[in-house]
């Protein structure tokens, strides 16, 4: 008997996420670039959590209860920061109330001279 590697099917983590330009997010208007940034955190949480990004909850559950625990934290912390150019609390990102509110967070921080919005533990930029 010769053991096979299975890789399963198609995820939709092997998506591919696309990126807003950290330029034109802080060009953008308020609302927009909210917009934006819930789009881009639920493509991000669909491919660290296999689901599809229209299913993730950003409203209403904690971040832990989505499955987002120290390691895949850490992934997001390192590929937003480096995709975004901003600085995230790892400790903020997982214990966020929700995705909405690292939505909040991040936009603080792309919004050029917007004042953020205070969780009490998003890093400035």
């Amino acid at each position: 008997m010769t053991a096979t590697a299975y890789a399963g099917p198609a995820r939709p983590a092997d998506a591919e996420v696309c990126v807003p330009d950290p330029v034109a997010l802080a060009a953008a208007a308020p609302d927009e670039r909210t917009r934006m940034l819930d789009t881009y955190v639920r493509q991000e949480l669909g491919r660290v959590l296999g689901i599809a990004p229209h299913l993730v909850d950003t409203t209403g559950r904690p971040m832990n209860s989505l499955g987002i625990g120290s390691i895949a934290g850490l992934e997001l912390q390192y590929r937003m920061e480096a995709a975004l150019r901003v600085e995230l609390n790892l400790q903020m990102l997982l214990l966020a109330s929700s995705a909405a509110e690292l939505i909040d967070c991040l936009a603080a921080q792309s919004g050029g001279a917007r004042t953020p919005r205070r969780h009490g533990s998003a890093v400035p930029a």
